[in-house]
């Protein structure tokens, strides 16, 4: 048992560590996953944020384009100044939205090719704004008029308007493939989150499945060396240690003041004598016989126990009265002799001395049964073979007189 134990036990751990393993491992490649995930992630949005932002100015500046041109155009057809004022706004914004847009784009050359063909498209469109606003200034309002129907401004708008769409399509399509790339990527997080935490708790689940079985293992070894402890090993039968806690069991029981519980001592006579002509291994051989033949006449809810060489113990309850036992203890003795008769053949002279104890009314705590029923076959020994003794508890509990009792 406890080799089997052992490689149990070693095996047991073995699957622990492997289990540990493999959990660290897996949580530390989740981890370092996350990680870089994460961090892919937080990139996305900052280049997200990025697209945002060139789609504004690009925005702001065609809007600034728009703006510069409306303002030419109310002041030529009006005169009045007040339309100066968004044009004048218009020039000047465009250029920063311009300069700024090249700074934002500096890393993408799609971006860099579109914007190379927008700046020299709005310079002419700026410079023909400013012409046609200072002709009218110097009174040549006419010619800045002809000069505008000519369609070469209307031209220019349109494919400054055609360019920034080109421009902020590219990063609309820039925008959403990056946010595509971060749902993808949390969507992927969350799964791996979902599948990791599937697979830590399967993985607890065997550890606590390993974990029951090795403590089962535990308590079976543990009620096996418990049985071993409590039991004879030459004959199989329970030993002292057994009867003493079964005593102990039951005076510990809150009923134990109403129970009706008897002893009897036994003690082989003659069976020094087997050991002597026949050796030990016959005397071993013939205490096997006898447990067996003994256990035929205890009942099964009572205990025989071997408790020395050649002393037996049975612990009985529930009896009727002192009749039972006398049956019982003359059975024993039969027994004995038909052992003895059936192995030897009348060569050696064996019989049984038997000493019995009761509570409550020859011992008043139940602990006492074993000295009280020692003490009683003692004094049957002391008369004749194949006799039993009961004692009787004196006032003080701590002497026995004996009555007699004979096998007939």
């Amino acid at each position: 048992m406890p080799a089997r134990l052992f490689r149990s036990a070693r095996r047991d751990r073995n699957r622990f560590v492997v289990l540990y393993v493999v959990l660290v491992a897996g949580l530390l490649l989740a981890a370092a996953t996350f990680v870089w995930e994460a961090r892919i992630i937080v990139r996305d949005g900052v280049m997200e944020g990025e697209a945002f932002t060139v789609l504004s100015v690009a925005n702001r500046a065609l809007d600034d384009l728009q703006d510069a041109e409306t303002g030419q155009r109310g002041y030529l057809l009006t005169g009045s100044a007040g339309y100066l004022q968004p044009y004048d706004r218009g020039t000047r914004d465009v250029k920063a939205a311009t300069q700024r847009l090249r700074r934002l784009v500096a890393t993408d050359s799609a971006s860099l090719e579109i914007l190379g063909r927008i700046e020299p498209v709005a310079q002419t469109t700026l410079s023909e704004l400013a012409r046609t606003v200072e002709l009218a200034r110097g009174g040549d309002r006419g010619e800045a008029i002809a000069l505008v129907n000519s369609g070469q401004g209307k031209q220019e708008m349109d494919t400054l308007r055609a360019e920034f769409d080109g421009l902020r399509g590219h990063w609309e399509a820039r925008r959403q493939g990056i946010a595509d790339d971060a749902r993808s990527r949390v969507l992927f997080c969350a799964g791996a989150l979902g599948v990791s935490a599937v697979l830590v708790g399967g993985l607890l689940v065997y550890a606590l499945m390993i974990e029951q079985r090795a403590f089962a293992n535990i308590s079976a070894y543990s009620e096996a060396m418990n049985r071993e402890a409590g039991c004879d090993p030459l004959t199989g039968l329970p030993n002292r240690r057994r009867v003493l806690a079964q005593i102990d069991a039951l005076a510990a029981r809150p009923d134990s003041g109403a129970l009706r519980v008897a002893l009897l001592f036994l003690d082989v006579d003659g069976f020094k004598r087997v050991n002597d002509v026949l050796g030990h291994s016959e005397g071993d051989a013939f205490l096997r016989r006898l447990a067996q033949r003994l256990s035929a006449v205890v009942r099964r809810e009572d205990m025989l126990a071997r408790v020395g060489g050649d002393e037996f113990v049975a612990l009985v309850t529930h009896y009727a009265d002192d009749e039972d036992l006398r049956q019982l203890a003359r059975r024993l003795i039969g027994q004995v002799h038909a052992v003895a008769q059936a192995e030897y053949a009348g060569r050696f002279d064996i019989g049984l001395s038997i000493g019995i104890a009761t509570f409550p009314d020859r011992v008043r705590h139940l602990r006492q049964l074993i000295d009280a029923a020692d003490t009683a076959m003692y004094a049957a020994k002391g008369e004749q073979s194949s006799t039993f003794r009961f004692a009787s508890a004196t006032k003080n509990d701590s002497a026995y007189s004996i009555s007699a009792g004979k096998h007939d």
